[in-house]
């Protein structure tokens, strides 16, 4: 269910220590469409026609209990650096006060390979000290020889970077539902570790 817009720290609701599930990535990649696909909903977060119009943070509850938040794209945002600044400055913001963020999804379209304004959102997210799990999408757009080739890329990247904060890349269509399985896996013992266990 969407509970509200955030356009600063103080919008965000008590959230009852309850895990949460952040979404990141450059405008158009895919991220409403996951949201969706994981809840279950076809028209939970709207899929935007307008590419970095966003410049809002967005909360989502699960009936099953916790959140989804939803963040400003970057990368078309790129073009007003002061409207950027505000929204990467409100993310910040944000995942610092949320301590229930159990871990950030960072979306990337896999038909781009690896661009520099997604090494920049990694560093960012890395730099927050929160758990970072690159998701590739729209695979369904590529061969399956470019699908392995961009994750190997990603994998060498993060592979030369050591940093225990990110975790392997997974490859997604929400079209064709490559992927979901593994995300709901690891989401679920985020969300909800006691299933996991039992």
């Amino acid at each position: 269910m969407f509970v509200r817009s955030l356009a600063s720290p103080e919008d965000l609701p008590f959230l009852e220590e309850k895990a949460v599930i952040g979404f990141v990535g450059r405008s158009n990649v895919g991220k409403s469409s996951l949201i969706n696909k994981l809840a279950n909903r076809h028209h939970l977060a709207k899929v935007g026609r307008t590419p970095g119009k966003t410049t809002l943070a967005n909360l989502y509850s699960l009936d099953k209990g916790g959140y989804f938040i939803d963040f400003p794209g970057y990368g078309y945002m790129r073009r007003d650096k002061e409207t950027a600044q505000k929204a990467r400055s409100l993310s910040t913001l944000l995942v610092e006060k949320m301590p229930s963020l159990q871990r950030i999804l960072l979306l990337v379209d896999i038909r781009r390979d690896i661009l520099p304004v997604d090494v920049e959102a990694l560093l960012w997210l890395e730099n927050l000290g929160r758990p970072v799990t690159i998701v590739l999408s729209k695979s369904d757009l590529v061969n399956r020889n470019d699908v392995q080739r961009v994750q190997k890329l990603w994998k060498d990247l993060l592979r030369e970077r050591m940093n225990q904060v990110t975790s392997p890349p997974l490859v997604l269509s929400t079209k064709t539902g490559e992927g979901l399985g593994e995300i709901v896996d690891l989401l679920v013992g985020d969300l909800y570790p006691q299933d996991k266990d039992s």
